[in-house]
């Protein structure tokens, strides 16, 4: 659900940051291209690893996408958060990981 009305919101705001013009086989390859973005940063999130960071970093510093990468990591850290604040300190070490590693990804967009 998530992924696509991320889908929707940046094609509309790419349609309207482009006038609305092209055909519709350019308008088709420009959504397609967000899916992959969205699904590329989508399977970043729910595979924290060093290498996977990157995606992130990559989408996040562009300025099209800055608000929205963003604002998708800092939701997705909180709905973490708050998992391991309810676990206390049995928390699951697969959720300390993925904070962390949203953390870092936090800070390499906002420094790059």
């Amino acid at each position: 659900m998530m992924k696509s009305v991320l889908l929707l919101i940046l094609t509309l705001s790419i349609n309207v940051a482009w006038g609305c013009e092209g055909s519709l086989q350019h308008q088709q390859q420009t959504q397609q291209q967000l899916g992959i973005m969205v699904q590329s940063i989508a399977n970043a999130i729910d595979s924290p690893s060093l290498t996977s960071v990157e995606p992130l970093v990559r989408y996040g510093t562009d300025s099209r996408y800055y608000v929205m990468i963003r604002g998708w990591i800092v939701q997705e850290l909180a709905g973490v958060e708050s998992q391991l604040a309810a676990q206390g300190n049995n928390a699951d070490p697969m959720l300390v990981n993925k904070a962390k590693y949203l953390k870092i990804s936090l800070r390499r967009i906002d420094l790059e």
